[in-house]
């Protein structure tokens, strides 16, 4: 009887390691297929952006912006910030402040990554604060305002395919919110 309760607790064992290294490797292999999904286009050669002059700010991730005399509502891809319009939610107010008080009036540069618009017919793209030459680790800290935002915690990092070529730094910078407790991760 103890060598059957021995042999019984011997498997059991068994069953859990086999299991937990299972599921182990599936994880693994999941999150690491999705952060080949993500990662940063670096051999972007036709880095094309688009000047613009912010006109008028909606909400954290949403302005206006004049591009040849026309008025276009522009979308922030890879990040959603708080609500700050007729829906009220923490920290919205701040983002929306962050973005008036950065953009508001002064010139960006506007780069697409696949898709023009979204269902809105919004145009979505990354706003770079700073007209750049090439997409680099520094040039996305100090000139991608989307960066910004959720760096100072007033942004999640959300991705919408196909337009995920810089969510892998998005993605960083949200844990660096959040380990640092910026903004919503307070």
């Amino acid at each position: 009887m103890k060598n059957v309760k021995k042999i019984l607790y011997v498997l059991i064992i068994l069953i859990i390691a086999v299991f937990i290294a299972i599921y182990s490797k599936n994880y693994l292999f999941n999150n690491s297929n999705n952060k080949e999904n993500i990662e940063l286009n670096t051999n972007n050669n036709s880095l094309i952006l688009t000047e613009a002059f912010v006109t008028k700010v909606i909400d954290g991730d949403t302005i206006w912006v004049k591009i040849n005399n026309e008025e276009k509502k522009v979308r922030f891809i890879g990040i959603n910030c708080p609500e700050y319009t007729s829906k009220i939610e923490p920290y919205g107010k701040e983002a929306t402040q962050y973005t008036t008080d950065n953009l508001l009036g002064k010139t960006i540069y506007l780069q697409k990554d696949v898709s023009e618009t979204d269902s809105y017919d919004r145009l979505l793209r990354y706003v770079w604060t700073e007209k750049i030459d090439e997409i680099t680790p520094d040039n996305i800290t100090n000139y991608l305002f989307n960066n910004k935002l959720v760096l100072e915690g007033l942004a999640q990092s959300r991705y919408y395919k196909p337009d995920i070529s810089l969510q892998g730094y998005l993605m960083d910078s949200q844990k660096i919110a959040q380990n640092n407790k910026k903004g919503m991760w307070q």
